[in-house]
């Protein structure tokens, strides 16, 4: 099955939100695209940044 990957399906998931979200949010392609490319590394960073914090309680 291909959404075994916890981390696969958190870059899938970050991504299609950082899609809709750049199209709801910005007019200009340009702008879209870089608006949207940043929300996509903020979420995917904060993730494993998260998940890297929670493993330190295992």
């Amino acid at each position: 099955m291909i959404l075994q990957s916890h981390l696969f399906t958190m870059v899938l998931y970050a991504f299609f939100v950082a899609l809709v979200m750049s199209l709801l949010r910005r007019d200009g392609k340009k702008a879209r695209i870089k608006y949207g490319l940043t929300l996509f590394l903020i979420m995917v960073a904060g993730a494993l940044a998260f998940g890297w914090f929670m493993y330190l309680f295992i």
